[in-house]
């Protein structure tokens, strides 16, 4: 009996050794082909489904001509970035529903089967199969775990107004690529035709100059004017390209794709725009302060962190859990093979409630910290509004100097032909007020290109979206309309009336001005000079 006992023993050892060693082989093996990777092939492979998901090879279908509301519907919808950022609300959204899964109880299932070659103990048996449920529940983890998924059901709003202010943001660049390219394409088009007659003159002037009739000083002048034509004609062939590519960038289009802009009237939509004496600054900075994303993000994320030091305070508390445990097991020798458990536990980390005492007083302040950085949003906006006024003012001033400018130019031009008509104006003189004609031209056109630019801006900094860029001022209800957009539901009710109590409180209540109603009068087309001290 002794020595087949020993043999057995011998045998197991034997077995184990074997398995040992099989394991080990295998594990040697997979760590000599852990790098042996074809990164070549690899890049190929992710080269080619990336470019099946960009669609830059397949035929795409556009609007043709493409409008302006087209390009930013199509920016808004297709665009990489935006895309990104719609899978990061999207993740954001999964991971608020784990947190709240988290809340759930414990339950535990454990099933095992084992079987000895020898008796380890006179009352078991040589094999057995053993089960186990069990259901806890801990006070302390569900009321943390609460706080966690309302901080997770939070940060999915955050990411719903970051999208928000990101639209805004794409539509401002996507109007001014399309608007730049349109004004090229118009300009390059007179520029076009001017330079055709340039170049009749020069011909006319080398024939002139052959018969000896006229000083090849002059043709040569000619010749240079074409030249200043020619480069002006090629810096704006350069700029249609790249501000067409770079709304193609904007639309989620690839750079090779061909498309029609539409021939929009520039005049049209400037005239369109708001006079600046009829703008009222702070009425514009109260729909700032009631329509800007980031006051929404910022109003979140407090929120956040005061659930942070509720966590903190929380976490000080000694845990209570209940348990409840059902217990199977074969085994002869028991007197039950199938029983069950229950009872109740309290636990404390005695030697961590210094440190869990800290966070707290850490997350406190960090609440108070956030209350001044959004008091510091709410004092950059106000300035952010009255420099976005301001910049419009000039702007828009600039615009229709320049614009002057140009007809006199223009006027000029015609005047200039019909002396050239009858002889009065030499072909030279011509050619000179046609390079200023297309000066006063391109100039007019960057004038026109900065004015639409600083009213968006303008726009962009009072927070509204493109499909509300066409409301007068004066029909923007910022307390109703946001309580739809683009503030989220969820946080409308808690925002909205908090925002309005505390720009109600930002009101100065010393140094009040000599006349009450001064502040509320509109300002003048030259403000910043007279609004040194409304801050």
């Amino acid at each position: 009996m002794k020595d087949k006992t020993i043999r057995n023993f011998q045998f197991s050892i034997f077995n184990f050794q074997l398995i040992l060693s099989v394991s080990f082989l295998f594990l040697l093996g997979g760590c000599s082909r852990l790098y042996e990777i074809d990164f070549a092939a690899q890049r190929q492979t992710n080269l080619a489904e990336d470019l099946a998901s960009l669609g830059f090879e397949k035929q795409m279908t556009l609007p043709d001509p493409l409008t302006l509301d087209d390009a930013v519907a199509i920016g808004l919808q297709n665009n990489l970035e935006m895309r990104v950022s719609e899978m990061m609300a999207a993740i954001e959204d999964d991971n608020a529903l784990s947190e709240k899964l988290k809340m759930l109880p414990t339950l535990s299932a454990d099933g095992t089967y084992s079987k000895s070659n020898v008796y380890n103990a006179p009352d078991e048996d040589l094999s057995s199969k053993r089960a186990t449920l069990s259901f806890a529940w801990n006070i302390l983890d569900f009321g943390l775990s609460y706080i966690r998924a309302r901080q997770a059901a939070l940060r999915t709003e955050v990411r719903k107004v970051e999208r928000i202010r990101q639209a805004q943001n794409l539509a401002l660049d996507i109007v001014v690529a399309y608007w730049k390219a349109v004004l090229a394409e118009q300009s390059l088009e007179k520029i076009r035709k001017i330079e055709a007659e340039v170049n009749d003159y020069r011909i006319k002037a080398e024939e002139l100059v052959k018969q000896k009739r006229l000083d090849p000083i002059a043709s040569k002048a000619i010749e240079k004017k074409i030249v200043e034509l020619a480069i002006t004609a090629s810096n704006l062939q350069a700029d249609i390209s790249g501000a067409k590519i770079e709304l193609s960038k904007l639309m989620g289009l690839g750079p090779a794709i061909s498309f029609t802009l539409m021939r929009s009237s520039f005049r049209e939509y400037v005239e369109k725009l708001p006079a600046p004496l009829s703008m009222e600054p702070l009425e514009l900075e109260k729909i700032s302060l009631h329509t800007r994303p980031e006051f929404f993000s910022a109003d979140i994320d407090m929120n956040i962190q005061q659930d942070e030091a509720k966590a903190a305070l929380v976490s000080m508390f000694p845990g209570i859990e209940f348990d409840f445990a059902l217990y199977y097991n074969t085994n002869s020798y028991n007197v039950n093979n199938f029983w069950s458990t229950w009872g109740t536990s309290i636990t404390s980390s005695l030697l961590s409630l210094p440190f869990q005492y800290v966070n707290w007083k850490k997350q406190k302040k960090t609440v108070e910290m956030m209350r001044l950085q959004r008091l510091l949003l709410t004092a950059g906006v106000i300035v952010q509004t009255h420099i976005a006024v301001h910049d419009y003012v000039v702007k828009e001033r600039q615009f229709r100097l320049y614009d002057d400018a140009f007809v006199i130019a223009e006027d000029l031009l015609k005047m200039s032909r019909e002396r050239h008509h009858l002889g009065l104006l030499s072909d030279w003189a011509m050619t000179q007020r046609m390079l200023e004609d297309v000066v006063a031209l391109l100039e007019r056109d960057r004038r026109i290109i900065d004015v639409i630019n600083a009213y968006n801006i303008l726009l962009v900094t009072l927070g509204l979206d493109y499909s509300r860029w066409g409301e007068p001022f004066s029909d923007i209800k910022y307390l109703d309309d946001m309580k739809e957009k683009p503030a989220p539901p969820v946080i409308k009710k808690q925002v909205i009336e908090k925002r309005g109590r505390e720009i109600q409180d930002m009101k100065p209540k010393e140094n009040i001005p000599d006349k009450p109603g001064s502040r509320e009068e509109k300002y003048p087309l030259d403000y910043p000079d007279e609004l040194r001290d409304t801050g």
